[in-house]
């Protein structure tokens, strides 16, 4: 069952089995170098991905951030790229993108990154409109934990 979700420009979802979608963020992420930019948004997805200190719960995982249970917090496996600072934004696609063009469709990364590429391309928003206002500031809370200001 998915349990990780990207939304994309449309606010339609990709989405994977939470395993499928850390390992997706997890190869956009070594992708990008460690300055500027790039390295601001791997540094992000490299906390919004689980280590094995984490707690599993599929669509999101526990972080325990002290020796006290009670000092952790959820992410939730939810990505809404719309709502992503446009640099960031821009550069998560573009590594998508030239993901899909140098990985074998044939090996299981390069079936999901051809997936997320093509599911990219066909749900943009048509022409003239734009990227509706955020209904629940919940949805983007992501883009700020731990100090991060990710989104838009």
């Amino acid at each position: 069952m998915a349990s990780g979700f990207i939304t994309l420009p449309n606010g339609k979802n990709w989405s994977a089995r939470w395993s499928r979608y850390d390992l997706t963020l997890k190869i956009i992420m070594n992708r990008l170098n460690e300055n500027g930019d790039e390295g601001c948004l791997k540094k992000w997805l490299h906390f919004i991905l689980p280590t094995e200190d984490d707690i599993e719960s599929g669509y999101c995982f526990f972080r325990v951030f002290s020796e006290d249970p009670y000092d952790s917090d959820s992410i939730v496996r939810f990505i809404d790229t719309r709502y992503l600072h446009p640099k960031y934004y821009e550069i998560f696609w573009q590594t998508v993108e030239n993901l899909n063009n140098e990985l074998a469709i044939e090996t299981s990364i390069g079936f999901l990154m051809n997936d997320l590429y093509e599911c990219f391309q066909h749900n943009q928003l048509p022409t003239g409109e734009s990227i509706p206002e955020i209904e629940d500031k919940d949805d983007i809370d992501i883009f700020f934990m731990n100090g991060f200001n990710m989104g838009a």
